[in-house]
């Protein structure tokens, strides 16, 4: 059996490129100087020459040796520069190839939460639309609070429009008698309906227990819990009032009662713009943080456009056809690239 030999380990470690070139240099520079003392002292030993004549020598000798160290300390130069720049470089690419990834990963992660949140959505709504305006006037709402509040960053922005699609994701659990009934519901079908946002706080914070702490989770799970609490204290499921409510939550809570009010559904029919404003307005203090009511006043003709652009559409039954064909297309290119 052949058996290969190990490699030699250079036991020398520098502790830094720089120390070893340095060391490199004094090393080099100390044998030169030796060696034009030893040559000066051998030329003045064994060869007759006036003394002017040796000491040009030893002068010449010594420029050469100098001129060598310094051309060896401007190649270390160049060659560790060059090492660094590549090195830099070589940095950037890997933290750019990093946040590709992360950010890759977060938008698929992000996308499935929103689509698993539009699939609740479209149990209590005609077309999962909802979710979408819910995001339009919270950032609405937010971009004007913005100038008073240094935690409301456009970061910050961006997570809350996303993380308001989280608020009903716990009705998911709720039963269609009680979800879609069109009448008013009984104490006791009241009382389950409430159950919607401790099932839509569970289910968020069970993926924030298998995946870690992450902002845009931990945002979702405050909304999802606290949107139905009131500035007085009278909301469900805690019985929060004044700021201890999230401030995300706060704003949700407004952007939901709107388009809840503005919206038809099975067991109602949709508010005018006017008389959803006035109800709001009627709430500021009492259902409603009342900076953020001012806020939803000072904006509300852009919740006006809103709300009109998003029901100028064509009714749910043409979307589902959309959806049907853009299904078929989708079929259709995964059969051609299976083919190819």
């Amino acid at each position: 059996m052949v058996t290969s030999k190990p490699a030699i380990e250079i036991a020398f470690r520098p502790r830094s490129r720089r120390a070893f070139m340095t060391g490199v240099l004094i090393a080099q520079a100390g044998l030169l100087l030796g060696s034009v003392l030893l040559t000066d002292t051998w030329v003045q030993a064994n060869v007759k020459m006036p003394q002017s004549q040796v000491d040009k020598l030893f002068v010449l000798e010594l420029s050469i040796a100098l001129s060598v160290v310094i051309l060896t300390a401007t190649v270390f130069f160049l060659a560790s520069k060059r090492y660094k720049d590549a090195l830099e470089q070589n940095n950037l690419q890997l933290q750019d190839e990093v946040k590709r990834q992360v950010s890759g990963g977060l938008a698929k992660r992000n996308a499935l939460i929103h689509g698993l949140a539009k699939l609740a959505d479209y149990r209590d709504t005609d077309t999962g639309e909802h979710l979408d305006r819910i995001g339009y006037y919270a950032r609405v709402i937010a971009k004007h609070l913005q100038p008073n509040h240094p935690i409301i960053t456009d970061e910050w922005i961006d997570r809350l429009v996303l993380a308001s699609s989280l608020h009903d994701i716990g009705k998911v659990g709720i039963p269609d008698a009680v979800l879609l009934k069109p009448g008013r519901l009984t104490d006791e079908e009241r009382t389950v309906m409430e159950k919607h946002t401790l099932i839509g706080g569970e289910t968020l914070l069970s993926i924030r227990s298998k995946f870690g702490a992450d902002e845009f989770i931990d945002m979702g799970i405050e909304i999802a819990l606290q949107h139905h609490e009131k500035w007085d204290g009278s909301g469900y499921p805690f019985g929060l009032k004044d700021e201890n409510i999230s401030i995300a939550a706060r704003i949700v809570a407004i952007a939901d009662v709107y388009d809840a009010l503005t919206s038809e559904r099975v067991y109602k029919d949709a508010m005018s713009h006017a008389k959803a404003c006035g109800i709001i307005d009627e709430g500021k203090g009492s259902h409603f943080d009342p900076e953020i009511v001012d806020a939803f006043d000072a904006n509300s003709e852009s919740f006006d456009q809103i709300r009109a652009s998003a029901n100028s559409g064509k009714p749910h039954q043409l979307q589902r056809v959309d959806i049907e064909n853009a299904a078929r297309l989708f079929m259709d290119e995964d059969t051609n690239r299976h083919a190819a």
